[in-house]
């Protein structure tokens, strides 16, 4: 309720009052282990546990980002990737964004991880190009050389960094004019379906990312709004003491 102290003006104060019943009700909840406590610290005890979820235990003696790292799971860092690259993006959205509660720390959770799921997507693509340029480099051949073993061969020979075989290989595509920008195209061609594949779980990914951030600004901007809305209850009465006779009226 709003209550009134002539020094310091308007403020709010929550009471609650307990009843024979409430306290009967507060002594029977108390746990075995409290026995030894003395009543009032028992009650109060027993009172304060009854709001905490059971839902995670790490979420009560936890900070809101310890306890969404334990409830997530570990980060998703798979074979190749650097624990320690994650953690500095995660401390940096961290010090940017600046969460102020556990659902902001959710959200920053799936912000990370997903901008996180981009950059290997990105890197998948430029190694699938290192991987299938042998494909390429064998496309180019086709019509330097007849038989399709040999071709392969050459191929095979090329992307092992063989003696003689990179030299063959080099030799024919400069005779016909190609260099390493043809090889680039011509392993994008070869493997344009996987390449239409990863760009669209980039766009998944960086679309549920932008939610994310959005529903970051959305959930302050509502809070704020919600903040204003009782600031003005709780200070109206005393800006204007018209409303405040006629309240009491």
């Amino acid at each position: 309720m709003i209550d009134f102290d002539k020094e310091h003006g308007y403020k709010l104060k929550i009471t609650q009052e307990a009843g024979p019943e409430t306290e009967a009700h507060n002594n029977q909840r108390q746990e075995p282990h409290m026995a030894h406590l003395p009543r009032e610290v028992a009650t109060q005890s027993a009172t304060q546990t009854a709001h905490i979820p059971d839902f995670s235990a790490s979420a009560v003696t936890c900070p809101p980002a310890q306890a969404v790292a334990a409830a997530a799971g570990a980060p998703p860092v798979i074979a190749g990737e650097s624990r320690a690259a994650y953690d500095e993006l995660l401390g940096r959205m961290t010090r940017s964004l600046a969460p102020a509660d556990v659902l902001e720390h959710m959200f920053l959770r799936d912000v990370v991880d997903l901008a996180w799921e981009v950059l290997r997507l990105r890197r998948l693509k430029a190694n699938l190009m290192a991987c299938a340029a042998h494909q390429g480099v064998a496309e180019l051949l086709r019509p330097l050389v007849e038989e399709a073993d040999d071709r392969a061969l050459l191929a095979r020979g090329w992307a092992a960094r063989r003696d003689g075989a990179v030299e063959k290989v080099e030799s024919l595509l400069a005779a016909a004019g190609f260099g390493p920008d043809h090889v680039a195209a011509a392993t994008f061609a070869s493997a344009i379906f996987d390449m239409e594949r990863i760009d669209r779980m980039m766009a998944a990914a960086e679309r549920r990312r932008n939610s994310a951030l959005f529903h970051i600004e959305h959930h302050r901007e509502r809070f704020g709004r919600e903040l204003r809305r009782a600031l003005d209850e709780v200070t109206q009465p005393a800006l204007d003491p018209a409303s405040a006779t006629a309240g009491q009226a």
